[in-house]
């Protein structure tokens, strides 16, 4: 969104016509996402560096139990 569709949409509010604006807004908010998200770089919590990796073999420790009362029951 340019700076002159700012301008328009101000130009609508003052002339109460919100209607229209209510139909640009989805679009502007869209393009301030991915402006930001693009600016925050791989700190942006979905970016792919910040997948979960997942181990080949599971730790050793996640097959203890890891209670007193879990290890009756087994």
């Amino acid at each position: 969104m340019t700076e002159n569709d700012r301008s328009l949409i101000k130009q609508l509010m003052i002339a109460g016509r919100y209607r229209v604006v209510y139909d640009l807004m989805p679009q502007y908010n869209m393009d301030k996402s991915q402006e930001i998200i693009k600016n925050m770089g791989n700190k942006w919590c979905c970016h792919p560096d910040n997948y979960v990796k997942r181990l080949e073999v599971p730790l050793p420790i996640l097959n203890e139990p890891r209670t007193k009362v879990l290890k009756g029951r087994r």
